[in-house]
């Protein structure tokens, strides 16, 4: 065990420099022996795809952030963590639902369960972003009075094995199948389409005769989406720029297509940290942290609270949470965008509430607001149907 978490603190030391990079050196004529250095951000902003899977799964997560893989132990660790499906009390399917700005809108679905007295568990989700029946507007018909339509769908599928180790040790790993499609309808389609995979460990004692977690998270490691498909496809080489007072000339003009680059997924190094201040049979009170290295952003931060009563007595238990994540995107020279009351760009709030009947079964209704700063807000909603 030593070795184990050796070895994470040195990677995690590697992972966490920061992305300042020298990329040159230039020489000063005043002193030829020390060439001055230029630095430069090599961070890949705006450079990735399918960021639809930065969303997150389940009401409860997302009103914690990202810090929640330190506790995650319900269903939703098969987005998180997934080493928490070993913490699962039994069987869980879970539905979230958020309608996100523009008219689109975000599902996330799983089921998990833990086996063998909770040394083993196995999940299987699916997600999906997008919209559909979107007029095509060019610039000769702005209007869209063509009539063709277009949509993006977005999918993301996979399954999830945890096992621990020791008691208070696990492990999983999540296998993930994306698709992207960026045309559908009248347009054809163009799509891209990749494997990637999840990697998760979480440490658990006590500090103060409290509960202290640890975890770390790799997300989205695999490979890159490159679109193809008809809608990328075309004979008409002149387009609606051509002069009309001169004749085309061609006869069965050659097929062609446009070539697009493949670009990445969003890549997330995570480690997070989390203490309960309060921990007995009827209440909770967890205080969370996180530190993200994304690869298409700078590293930031999450800060999560949650204070949960459930009563061994009461079919009726409660929760209340809220987190807040800085924002690297929103950083520059002049400072953090504030204005228009923006600033809280990064802050969560939520709740649950769970009834438990026939002894065994639960059912879970849990809801969240965040704040996306000038893009307005989302509200995110989820019912989770449990077998304790």
């Amino acid at each position: 065990m030593r070795r184990v978490i050796l070895a994470t603190t040195a990677f995690l030391v590697m992972v966490a420099l920061p992305d300042q990079a020298w990329s040159q050196d230039v020489p000063d004529v005043t002193d030829p022996d020390n060439p001055l250095q230029i630095a430069g951000d090599n961070t890949s902003f705006g450079g990735v795809s399918a960021e639809f899977l930065e969303f997150g799964a389940g009401a409860r997560g997302m009103a914690l952030g990202g810090a929640f893989s330190t506790i995650a132990d319900d269903v939703s660790s098969l987005h998180y963590n997934p080493a928490g499906l070993t913490f699962m009390d039994g069987p869980e399917v879970a539905l979230t639902i958020m309608p996100y700005f523009a008219d689109t809108n975000y599902f996330w679905t799983g089921i998990a369960f833990p086996f063998a007295d909770g040394d083993f568990g196995l999940g299987f989700f699916l997600g999906r972003f997008g919209f559909g029946d979107q007029p095509v507007t060019t610039e000769a018909d702005p209007e869209g009075n063509s009539g063709l339509t277009y949509g993006v769908n977005e999918v993301v599928g996979g399954l999830s094995f945890a096992h621990a180790f020791i008691d208070r040790f696990s492990a999983g790993v999540s296998l993930k199948f994306i698709n992207d499609d960026l045309a559908t309808g009248s347009l054809g389609g163009a799509s891209a389409s990749t494997f990637a995979f999840d990697f998760g460990v979480n440490f658990h004692s006590e500090l103060g005769n409290r509960p202290i977690f640890l975890s770390f998270v790799v997300q989205n490691l695999g490979g890159s989406l490159g679109h193809s498909g008809n809608a990328l496809r075309f004979t008409d080489v002149n387009g609606s720029t051509a002069d009309p007072s001169v004749p085309d000339q061609r006869v069965d003009p050659a097929a062609a297509k446009t070539a697009t680059d493949a670009f990445p997924l969003p890549r997330l190094f995570r480690v997070g940290l989390d203490y309960d201040v309060v921990s007995n049979e009827n209440n909770r009170w967890s205080l969370m942290g996180e530190f993200v290295e994304p690869n298409n952003t700078g590293a930031f931060f999450g800060f999560g609270t949650e204070y949960a009563y459930g009563s061994l007595s009461s079919p009726v238990g409660v929760a209340v949470r809220g987190s807040y994540t800085t924002q690297p995107d929103n950083q520059y020279d002049e400072g953090v965008i504030t204005a228009d009351g923006k600033g809280s760009d990064g802050l969560a709030l939520g709740g649950g509430l769970y009834y438990r009947f026939a002894e065994r079964y639960r059912l879970q209704f849990d809801y969240t607001w965040r704040s996306l700063g000038v893009l307005g807000s989302a509200d995110v909603f989820s019912v989770t149907l449990g077998f304790d």
